[in-house]
């Protein structure tokens, strides 16, 4: 890999790994040509704990001085109240979720602890403090004789036209509100896909909730991937085989939607990143079934 550091390419790109951020402010993307970016995110630098959120935005937070903010790095950053509550959050892999645009006053920016169930909120504009709100949306069985319940954590949001979604289970699926503290409910769900041995990547589409599974049989051989939409009125998973002229670019456990031809990607593509695998890109086609995997390999490193 190039020891330079280049700017963050304008086509869509995928973070290889969060994890892969340097206490420097450095990391890898991997652009949808499979081409290897080092980029340099100098707000990340030292000692701050980071989330990814909202198409590319970082959540970005100095546990040193309690400096909160949400940055771009193509052009922009957004101050918000200071956190104090670091001690409660690892350094690494907790997730930041936004209601809207964040340049945008009255964005919601939610935190959500990643072992309790509870997460913190402010509004871009509006609020001078986080807000701590505590949830419940049920409880599950931790041990083969029932005798021990606790609280379901709420691991994954996504965000749609100023509510967030989330999974709960198989049949279940919750929403949070914002009118204006915050209301979960849950709603039961039906045609749930069975997904045993495959990846789920949530995301945003037509202004409605979205999940994408990869299904495989071990490293590198997937057998199936199917794309549903998240109907919460009529309570259903609705599989989707078109996205037309779009593209889906999936890492992790979160994705985004970009025009295809506007970025010399495959209409009714979708492009991810499979975890603990050799981290190369893997390209599908919704309509044909048909996938392919780039030749160009980013498993290498910063120093």
């Amino acid at each position: 890999m190039p020891s330079s550091h280049l700017p963050v390419p304008t086509a869509p790109c995928l973070v290889v790994d969060p994890d892969g951020i340097t206490e420097e402010g450095h990391t890898i993307l991997l652009d949808t040509k499979g081409e290897c970016f080092t980029c340099d995110i100098k707000p990340l630098a030292n000692n701050t704990r980071f989330a990814l959120t909202w198409k590319g935005w970082i959540l970005s937070s100095d546990p040193s001085d309690c400096h909160t903010f949400l940055y771009d790095p193509t052009s922009d950053e957004i101050e918000l109240p200071h956190f104090a509550d670091h001690q409660q959050l690892p350094r690494r892999k907790y997730q930041c979720a936004l209601s809207d645009n964040p340049t945008n006053n009255g964005c919601v920016v939610v935190i959500l602890h990643p072992d309790e169930p509870y997460f913190w909120y402010c509004r871009v504009g509006g609020d001078d403090e986080w807000i701590k709100y505590d949830y419940d949306v049920g409880s599950q069985q931790w041990d083969t004789q029932g005798l021990v319940w606790e609280k379901i954590v709420i691991t994954n949001l996504t965000s749609c036209k100023g509510k967030f979604y989330f999974p709960i289970s198989r049949v279940k699926h919750g929403v949070i509100e914002f009118n204006p503290s915050p209301v979960t409910h849950v709603v039961a769900m039906h045609d749930m896909p069975r997904a045993y041995r495959a990846h789920a990547c949530y995301f945003e589409l037509d202004r409605e909730p979205y999940q994408f599974y990869a299904f495989d049989e071990g490293p590198q051989i997937v057998t199936d991937i199917t794309l549903y939409m998240i109907d919460l009125v009529n309570q259903r998973f609705s599989q989707v085989d078109d996205i037309s002229d779009r593209a889906l670019l999936c890492s992790g456990y979160n994705g985004g939607c970009c025009p295809a031809s506007r970025f010399g990607l495959d209409p009714n593509g979708v492009y991810w990143i499979t975890p603990n695998d050799d981290s190369s890109m893997h390209i599908f086609n919704i309509v044909e079934s048909t996938k392919r995997t780039s030749e160009k390999h980013c498993s290498q490193k910063l120093n």
